[in-house]
């Protein structure tokens, strides 16, 4: 009788792991990874700035793009100077860059970018003095000052060099030493108010947006929240009422939602790079039967036979065809493809001319970007 009992009690526990195997998902990601709360996005600012302590390295003379805005600072301190008085290339008039991240708050430090719009060689070494950084409403959000940094050693002094090198100075290298940043610099004087807590209703936008995806997350809330607590508005917006349980705690609803794991779908797609040969796909790709010749290369995708398995072969009548012949039975996916090439050692030149004439033929059901 134990034995049997055993037996029993074996049975049930694979079939309690069977349930347990077939009800889990495969794989599944954050609705944060995937979503963000609308409205808790970048906002980028401008600003335009004066670059000082140069080491002969600033605009020339002839540039008042950064002498004026120096007289005018000057005026305001009591000191009254033409442009013509400022000798030497130790200034340089400089763009203002930064990203204001959401719900940043007064007294926050933003990195700057710096880059020169008159004919500086270098901004190696000098300091940003006082400017103000702007939203596209022209109001200031932030104001940076600090000292430069990340410009790579290089031309220290443009009269150490004869105009020949000078000539010759690599393109590349006069971009970057243009180009630096104040690290922290800018300090945040206005925010941008976000009242989550008062609303009754949030919106998730996707970060790629997908009718199944915005579906998916709606149904995945519904089961969460309860019914009718969300609906998809359209392929990148899904609407979430807030349920009384959670009226004037917002935060802890989107901290709730955005740890919830969801299975994303998305657009079967191809990323072809022709500069390095590399070829990046994605698992839904798929292609129709189709027959391929190219460089002694014969590729052939044909619907599975009654008396095929599916794999591959390399027969003729009476023949045994070379190795570089292979077939793939209808609805192959790509990375059958790729792994047939890969054993007759098909360059990935050969693979990519491949793939964009079975696009061209419309055999290749994905979408296909080639950079």
């Amino acid at each position: 009788m134990n034995f049997y009992r055993i037996i029993r009690l074996s049975k049930l526990l694979i079939l309690y792991f069977l349930v347990i195997l077939i009800s889990t998902p495969v794989w599944g990601v954050r609705v944060k990874d995937v979503a963000a709360l609308r409205g808790a996005r970048d906002n980028e600012l401008i600003g335009f700035g004066i670059v000082v302590g140069l080491d002969g390295t600033g605009d020339t003379q002839e540039s008042l793009l950064s002498r004026k805005p120096i007289v005018n600072a000057l005026e305001r301190i009591g000191i009254s100077l033409e442009s013509q008085d400022i000798l030497g290339r130790s200034i340089a008039a400089v763009w203002l860059t930064a990203t204001l991240p959401p719900f940043a708050k007064s007294g926050q430090r933003l990195d700057i970018t710096v880059a020169t719009i008159g004919d500086a060689i270098s901004l190696r070494g000098g300091i940003l003095i006082m400017a103000p950084l702007r939203g596209p409403d022209r109001l200031v959000y932030a104001v940076g000052q600090g000292p430069i940094a990340g410009i790579p050693k290089g031309v220290s002094r443009a009269d150490a060099l004869s105009p020949e090198e000078l000539a010759n100075l690599p393109i590349g290298a006069r971009m970057v030493s243009s180009v630096g940043q104040v690290l922290g610099g800018a300090i945040v004087e206005r925010e941008i108010n976000l009242n989550l807590n008062s609303r009754a209703r949030v919106y998730m936008n996707l970060h790629s947006p997908d009718f199944t995806t915005a579906f998916r997350l709606a149904k995945l809330i519904n089961q969460k929240l309860g019914i009718r607590s969300a609906r998809a508005q359209d392929a990148g917006t899904v609407e979430v009422s807030v349920p009384d349980s959670y009226l004037g705690n917002t935060v802890e609803l989107v901290s709730f939602i955005e740890n919830l794991e969801i299975s994303p779908d998305h657009t079967a797609k191809v990323v072809l790079d022709e500069r390095s040969g590399t070829v990046v796909m994605g698992g839904s790709v798929r292609i129709s039967p189709i027959a391929i010749s190219q460089n002694g290369l014969n590729i052939q995708v044909n619907l599975p036979s009654p008396n095929s398995n599916g794999e591959e072969t390399a027969k003729e009548e009476g023949t045994t065809l070379a190795s570089n012949v292979f077939m793939l039975k209808g609805g192959a996916d790509l990375k059958e493809i790729v792994d047939g090439f890969n054993k007759i050692g098909a360059s990935s030149k050969d693979l990519i001319e491949v793939l964009k004439a079975v696009k061209t033929a419309g055999a290749l059901h994905a979408e296909l970007v080639i950079r």
